[in-house]
């Protein structure tokens, strides 16, 4: 794994949660970081740390997407690495989103993923870098309330997908991470647009948001000592992020996906992915037996040269 020091790196979203944790950590290794983020009073605190470069970006913002890459090509010191971290997540019932609501979250999760690395493309080709994406578990599986946020996440694995394909071939490996629950601010960030979609709830859905928010009340801290569940989440470090990230970004063979979290959230994709395997072969033109699934894993081993226990 190499990473020399003089490599620039440039991470969305950086003000705070998984995006700050990338930025001190590349930074702390030597990386020049352009780190992007949308108060100036952010910019005036990350410019404090040594290495890190802010800059002024709303990856909604055609026009400070477009500023960013004049900074940065001015520069002169190219660009080996994006990290496209900036993102939203309210919940709410789907019924309880407005087409304006539904477009913004995309805009931010999607379209600003899109939208920036294209805006660096050529850089990226120029150095043969990475373009590491910041999915969610969310991308594999579906869950009640997270409707829009999971239909971005979705969205963004074929993203990733279709990009690593188009530039494999010019040298710019392509990556996604895939989160589950992390100790970030996140929650906190997005409650006042989670309880505002659910008070908009009406008849029949009103009597079941009005239990949801009551939930809001009632919820505590995960117990040590209880194993985890769906009602006793225990969120990881955003080391592991950086863990996977590093990886991405440094690694001589990176993985197109990296799923990381808590052996129960993993559990958790891995049954959600068989589940849709077996919807899809439960039809007449694929409707194989459980042995003749058993041999197409098989060969799927084999084929990465994964040990069959």
């Amino acid at each position: 794994m190499t990473h020399p020091s003089t490599q620039a790196i440039l991470v969305t979203g950086a003000s705070s949660g998984i995006g700050k944790h990338l930025t001190l950590r590349l930074a702390g290794r030597g990386h020049p970081v352009y780190a992007t983020v949308r108060k100036e009073a952010d910019v005036e605190a990350l410019s404090k740390i040594e290495n890190v470069i802010p800059l002024l970006m709303d990856v909604r913002n055609a026009e400070q997407v477009r500023a960013a890459f004049e900074k940065v090509s001015e520069s002169g010191r190219g660009l080996y690495g994006l990290v496209n971290n900036a993102g939203v997540g309210d919940l709410g019932m789907l019924v309880t989103w407005t087409d304006e609501e539904m477009y913004d979250i995309f805009n931010v999760n999607v379209f600003g993923p899109h939208r920036v690395t294209n805006a660096f493309i050529q850089l990226l080709v120029e150095a043969k870098g990475r373009v590491v994406n910041i999915g969610s578990q969310g991308g594999m599986l579906t869950s009640k309330y997270y409707g829009p946020y999971i239909m971005t996440k979705h969205a963004l694995e074929a993203y990733t997908a279709v990009l690593y394909d188009e530039l494999k071939p010019y040298g710019v490996q392509v990556s996604v991470i895939q989160p589950g629950g992390i100790v970030s601010d996140i929650g906190n960030n997005m409650m006042a647009g989670t309880i505002a979609h659910f008070q908009r709830a009406q008849p029949p859905f009103k009597a079941e948001a009005e239990m949801v928010l009551q939930s809001f009340t009632e919820e505590s801290e995960p117990n040590p000592n209880e194993p985890e569940s769906a009602t006793n989440r225990k969120p990881s470090s955003p080391e592991i992020v950086w863990d996977a990230v590093r990886d991405a970004l440094f690694s001589e063979k990176p993985k197109m996906r990296y799923l990381v979290g808590t052996h129960w959230e993993g559990n958790r994709v891995i049954n959600a992915l068989i589940s849709k395997l077996l919807d899809e072969n439960d039809n007449p033109m694929h409707n194989y037996s459980r042995d003749e699934l058993i041999a197409l894993l098989d060969k799927h081993l084999e084929a990465r040269s994964i040990p069959q226990q």
